[in-house]
């Protein structure tokens, strides 16, 4: 099942990015913006994979019309990691969609390098994202390069609670990583200052450390943008 809804999102990914291509050439041009982001978060974990006891991260943003690209740094137990992503956003009909690719690094042999292609779909209240990369062969007992996947559905529960809330069900596949999580988030801004609480519990099989699976884990999160 998961394999299918993979496929099924891959093919999306191809027919809408080739709709865009051709509709691009008549969009509005918009104003490019740069923004920039801080955060604290009191554990990181990643997809449902334990990272660090807390940290603390910073970003920056580009926008340009339906283009983005950007980067984002955190502290992790050993090193630091560096992301860069970029991407389109579009829409079509009542569907907000992203096409993208992000790379995953880290200093000081914390972990080898992640590479993916992204996909992102939203209507209503649910929106699915999917991701399809590979895992770098390196400095961490990884011999060879390893295909993985991971696909989340997030389903908005503020209609339902009256609260800011959301449930999110995601899995891993491929080679090497795997594992499912579930998550419940709250967020609210409050004097500009973005707060969220999590609770998560992730399966006996999640990519990790043993002490880290099978886990239910609450975290604190603080961010603010400018």
């Amino acid at each position: 099942m998961k394999k299918k809804l993979l496929n099924i999102l891959l093919l999306i990914v191809f027919v809408t990015s080739t709709a865009f291509s051709s509709e691009s050439a008549v969009a509005e041009e918009t104003e490019n913006s740069v923004s920039y982001n801080i955060g604290y978060m009191s554990e990181y974990w990643y997809r449902g994979v334990y990272q660090a006891e807390s940290s603390v991260s910073f970003g920056a943003d580009l926008e340009a019309g339906n283009f983005y690209a950007g980067t984002w740094w955190a502290d992790v137990d050993k090193g630091m990691e560096y992301d860069i992503y970029a991407g389109l956003n579009f829409s079509m009909g009542p569907a907000d969609m992203y096409l993208g690719v992000t790379g995953y690094y880290y200093s000081d042999n914390f972990d080898d390098d992640y590479e993916e292609v992204n996909f992102g779909i939203a209507m209503g209240n649910l929106a699915i994202d999917a991701a399809v990369g590979e895992y770098k062969k390196g400095v961490v007992g990884n011999t060879k390069d390893h295909n993985y996947s991971f696909t989340s559905a997030t389903y908005d529960l503020t209609e339902l609670t009256g609260l800011p809330l959301t449930y999110s069900f995601g899995a891993w596949g491929g080679s090497k990583l795997q594992g499912e999580v579930h998550t419940l988030s709250f967020t609210k801004k409050i004097e500009g200052v973005d707060v969220g609480l999590e609770v998560a519990k992730n399966s006996d099989d999640i990519t990790g450390s043993a002490s880290n699976k099978d886990t239910t884990f609450a975290l604190f999160t603080l961010g603010y943008s400018f």
